[in-house]
């Protein structure tokens, strides 16, 4: 069948961390803006015409890799996320209750969030579609494990029949300056029936160097040789941000990822992803807003969308 994309990559929830150029002095004071949608461009697709199918895989980090999928067999039963409730008018006034600090001092806890997505998606091509992805997702954290410079743990979300796992290593104790501590990204999988082709790179890829300092920016690049799949991106501290979660205020901290590329045999993408980090949660994703375009064999290919979590994560 031919090959789909996907954009972040990642990433970004979304945490722990690809070269081209490629999201403690002060204390800063969280603000009332949400998301930093503004940043992020957003493709037109009013030149395609509508055909309804699903959207592609979710990308939790970064842009994914090229991968066949499989024939379509029988589906797995879909996931039954509860009706979005009427929620509280947000209050710019409210401080959230937990503030973000510059670091990650433990794990995030192990748990299954929902988050409320706004976006669209569309491919040009002998097979043009467009839609809209699907207004509530899950992203399940699980496999968190403790190493002696830090810990790492596992992110995934399920769009139509894509699984997309994200793999985040976080050190907060390293023994040398390079590649020294931040949250990286190790390792996605994207699981489609039976196959589950990945995007591993050599060496983790930092997404933040912690601790957080605003203005802080640093280029990254990834390759995985298995699958001759460059990345590459400009990492920047962008300072605090609040993100609503049904109407409560959270703390966070801003991490855009600018110039972003994608090489393979067979794609050209470029893409920019803002991530809210929640460093009183363990580092993990609890906003985030991707976009990229490019092309992907013959057709080409667009994607947009931004999705905050629904209620606040437990505290480690």
């Amino acid at each position: 069948m031919k090959r789909l994309l996907l954009a972040l990559v990642l990433l970004a929830t979304a945490c722990g961390g690809p070269t081209r150029e490629l999201d403690l002095g002060f204390k800063e004071v969280p603000s009332n803006v949400v998301l930093g949608a503004q940043s992020t461009p957003t493709p037109s697709v009013s030149a395609i015409p509508l055909v309804p199918l699903p959207p592609p895989p979710s990308v939790v980090s970064l842009p994914p890799p090229p991968f066949d999928l499989p024939p379509p067999g029988k589906p797995e039963p879909p996931i039954v996320l509860p009706t979005a409730a009427a929620c509280p008018t947000e209050n710019p006034l409210e401080a959230p209750s937990v503030e973000a600090p510059s670091s990650i001092a433990k794990p995030p806890v192990p748990g299954a969030y929902v988050f409320d997505n706004v976006g669209t998606f569309a491919v040009s091509g002998a097979n043009a579609r467009r839609g809209d992805f699907p207004t509530r997702t899950l992203r399940v954290i699980s496999d968190v494990v403790t190493l002696d410079d830090g810990f790492s743990y596992s992110v995934a979300e399920r769009i139509g029949e894509v699984t997309t796992t994200t793999t985040y290593r976080v050190v907060t104790g390293a023994l040398t300056p390079a590649p020294g501590n931040g949250v990286f990204l190790q390792k996605v999988t994207y699981r489609s029936g039976a196959e589950e082709p990945s995007f591993e790179p050599l060496q983790p890829v930092l997404i933040a160097a912690l601790p957080l300092v605003r203005g802080v920016t640093s280029d990254q690049r990834a390759v995985d040789p298995r699958s001759q799949t460059a990345m590459s991106f400009t990492t920047t501290i962008e300072g605090k941000q609040r993100v609503y979660a049904c109407g409560e205020p959270l703390d966070s901290w801003t991490v855009h990822l600018t110039n972003g590329r994608l090489d393979s045999p067979t794609q050209d993408l470029d893409f920019d992803a803002t991530y809210q980090l929640g460093t009183q949660y363990g580092g993990i994703v609890i906003a985030d807003s991707v976009a990229y375009r490019g092309t992907d064999g013959e057709d080409g290919i667009q994607r947009s969308n931004r999705a905050r979590i629904s209620v606040a994560p437990r505290q480690p």
